[in-house]
């Protein structure tokens, strides 16, 4: 990766950390299944890092990439926006602690719409070189997904040790559609890999994609080593073992930032949306 889209691509994994943990905080706490206290302490963990994905956003610039050609129309638009998110998600928790859990969610509803409105943008920024938009997009939204739910099963899986006797429902239905959004991440890489590219970047290697070991690095630590660690935390949540699951977790949530992490450097170098 070079060091001209070593912000972008720490941009991105940030806005999607703290964009996918506070669409999962808000499903988590509608589910109802997970305590108030739960609930409060890790939507207080979002703003910190909804606040660092604005910082990074508003000290971007110019119009490529490492010759990655970028759309900055949404560029100011995008900006606006996550100062906008970054004030609600501190205020979601605010009206919790304040107990007003309705307006709470109301406000994290707001958030979780804006979060949705984000990524389209982020895709239309990106999306000149790469052979479609609504690719770039699928990738950017399975990747806020399941970058959310590794955080916020993360959190969860700690919670069991100050509330025994939480059902396991809320873990086990984390765990499971975690496993989903892994396979649907999958199913892109291959799309990704096998479709076009409507232009190749101008900074990036001349090879192949499956000649570049961030690829195989990105399939096997990101994809194929996370689908079996988060099979084994979901398993071991189904018989509640919770202190299993939650240090396998612990894994699963570095694979998945190790994954996106090479997955938006690939973009930046070949064009390709994996």
């Amino acid at each position: 990766m070079e060091s001209d889209a070593l912000p972008y691509v720490l941009f991105l994994v940030l806005a999607e950390l703290a964009l996918g943990a506070s669409m999962v905080m808000l499903a988590v706490d509608l589910r109802g299944n997970a305590t108030v206290g739960f609930v409060r302490a890790t939507a207080l963990m979002v703003p910190p890092v909804m606040g660092l994905a604005l910082w990074l956003a508003l000290e971007l610039d110019g119009v490529s990439v490492n010759g990655y050609r970028l759309d900055t129309g949404p560029r100011d638009a995008i900006a606006v926006l996550l100062a906008v998110a970054t004030g609600l998600s501190a205020l979601y928790p605010a009206l919790l602690y304040g107990k007003r859990p309705r307006a709470g969610r109301v406000a994290a509803g707001f958030l979780a719409a804006l979060a949705l409105v984000v990524l389209v943008l982020l895709a239309v920024m990106l999306r000149l070189p790469a052979w479609n938009f609504g690719l770039v997009f699928a990738s950017l939204l399975a990747g806020t997904l399941t970058l959310g739910l590794a955080a916020i099963g993360l959190s969860l899986g700690h919670w069991y040790l100050v509330t025994p006797r939480l059902p396991a429902k809320p873990l086990n239905e984390v765990t499971f559609l975690l496993l989903v959004l892994l396979a649907v991440q999958v199913l892109l890489l291959v799309l990704a890999v096998v479709a076009p590219v409507d232009e190749r970047p101008a900074g990036g290697r001349d090879v192949a994609i499956e000649a570049n070991r961030a690829f195989w690095l990105r399939v096997g630590v990101g994809l194929a080593f996370t689908l079996v660690l988060g099979w084994m935390a979901w398993s071991s949540s189904r018989i509640r073992s919770m202190m299993s699951a939650t240090g396998l977790l612990y894994l699963v949530t570095g694979a998945v930032l190790a994954g996106e992490l090479l997955a938006r450097a690939l973009l930046f170098d070949s064009g390709r949306a994996v």
